[in-house]
């Protein structure tokens, strides 16, 4: 996350450097531009930009966005006869030898227009944007495939004394969350885990948006590292879907040796699935208050947490099953019997195994899926699985989580996201979208 503070420090420096405090006119911006374009190009920059309006240029940086090895353009443009404090940033990209303009984000300001930069590095637009005094909003944005993808976003705020970051990463879903005293730049509080997006099943997820997680993060290897030979060794995939009466995972694990679960009392390759249903708590106020108080962020209220072990069986006569079931709560009768309902399969792979599974909703106390319109439900969530590479050496037994865990504490808890139908996790913009659509609509679709 240190480079996206740089990135605001080296915008901040630069627009105050280059830029007066109405910003410059195009004629200036071409002049900057003649060394990457040449004059056509420099055109096509022109006339996609707001004709018959007077705007100024706040915001400008060259690179390649689109990984295509070819140069792009980002800007920010304050419109001046928007009485809205509003600048407009503009991406555009090399398609076909023409620079065109896939899309413009409006974003507002708190002050001046300077507030909203661009940089461009290592394949991605980072669009900066200031909430706030000392609250910042960093989004990087990719094109591929003729879609602009929300790749990351990066946000600081102050809080008393505390600066709160936080980052996600819509490709690769891994999160990070800190808390630092600002003054002594001393960090207080951190997490880190990885994020596992639950659509309803059936759903069609578009290129662009991540819906599976792979975990092979030193980080989270919880035991054994020193018997853990990287990826190919035992890593995993998840992934999730939820109905109106289960949700459902799949863990697809690579593994170089598969130890079978042959009889209950020989060490061998399981998964463990630990879930906390407890509303996040994200008053951000009142964690700054317990570190103040406690130095420390801890779990007072133990309730709803489940715990989940699958056995895989001998991927033959033996079937997988689940070979645990416990709760910290105390459960009421229809509770302990749709437990019944939890079901686990398992099948061999050319490089590992895969373990399908479900959980019914029922168990957590829900009759039917907990989402709203407009709003991400989340539970906390950790999948760990433990490799048994020798079963007359279980002391040898790595375990590789999907978050740097603590089962006591739900602030180490991965993440699972169930997402509504009006809704996606992450942003993706197909610039092909309106005239594909007008298509089917002239077809008669």
């Amino acid at each position: 996350m240190k480079k996206f503070i740089c990135y605001i420090f080296i915008y901040l420096l630069s627009v105050i450097t280059a830029y007066s405090q109405s910003g410059m006119r195009f004629p200036e911006l071409e002049k900057k531009l003649e060394p990457y374009f040449d004059g056509d190009l420099i055109e096509d920059i022109k006339k996609q930009l707001p004709q018959g309006s007077d705007y100024s240029i706040w915001g400008w940086d060259v690179g390649d966005f689109s990984g295509d090895g070819f140069t792009d353009v980002a800007l920010s443009i304050k419109i001046s006869a928007e009485k809205k404090k509003t600048s407009h940033v503009y991406f555009f990209v090399d398609i076909d030898g023409y620079l065109t303009k896939i899309t413009e984000i409006p974003y507002d300001y708190v002050e001046l227009p300077l507030e909203i930069g661009v940089s461009i590095r290592s394949n991605t637009c980072y669009v900066t944007s200031k909430i706030q005094q000392f609250n910042w909003l960093i989004k990087g944005y990719t094109f591929k495939n003729g879609t602009l993808i929300l790749q990351d976003e990066f946000i600081t705020k102050r809080i008393r004394d505390y600066t709160h970051e936080t980052y996600q990463n819509f490709t690769t879903l891994k999160n990070t969350e800190k808390y630092i005293k600002t003054i002594k730049n001393e960090k207080r509080f951190s997490t880190d885990y990885l994020t596992i997006p639950s659509y309803q099943r059936g759903r069609i997820i578009y290129e662009g948006y991540s819906n599976q997680i792979y975990d092979n993060y030193t980080p989270y290897v919880k035991k054994g590292a020193y018997y853990w030979n990287g990826e190919d060794d035992c890593s995993f995939w998840v992934s999730s879907a939820y109905d109106q009466e289960y949700i459902y995972m799949t863990i697809k694990v690579k593994d170089d040796k598969v130890v079978y679960d042959y009889y209950d009392f020989t060490p061998a390759d399981n998964i463990e699935i630990w879930i906390d249903i407890k509303p996040s708590d994200d008053d951000e106020k009142d964690i700054v208050e317990s570190l103040q108080n406690k130095n420390d962020i801890k779990t007072e209220d133990e309730k709803g947490i489940y715990n989940f072990k699958i056995s895989l069986g001998d991927f033959h006569e033996k079937k997988a099953f689940v070979r645990e079931v416990s709760s910290s709560d105390k459960l009421y009768k229809f509770q302990k019997e749709s437990s019944a309902w939890i079901k686990a399969s398992s099948t061999l792979t050319t490089d590992g195994y895969m373990v399908k599974f479900r959980i019914p909703l029922l168990l957590f106390g829900f009759d039917g899926p907990p989402v709203e319109e407009r709003k991400l439900t989340r539970f906390g969530c950790t999948v760990i699985v433990h490799d048994i590479d020798n079963t007359y050496r279980p002391e040898e037994e790595t375990q590789i989580a999907t978050s740097d865990f603590y089962p006591t504490e739900s602030y180490t808890y991965g993440s699972l996201i169930l997402i509504p139908q009006d809704m996606w996790y992450g942003e993706m913009l197909n610039i092909y979208r309106d005239d594909i659509l007008r298509y089917l609509t002239e077809l008669g679709y």
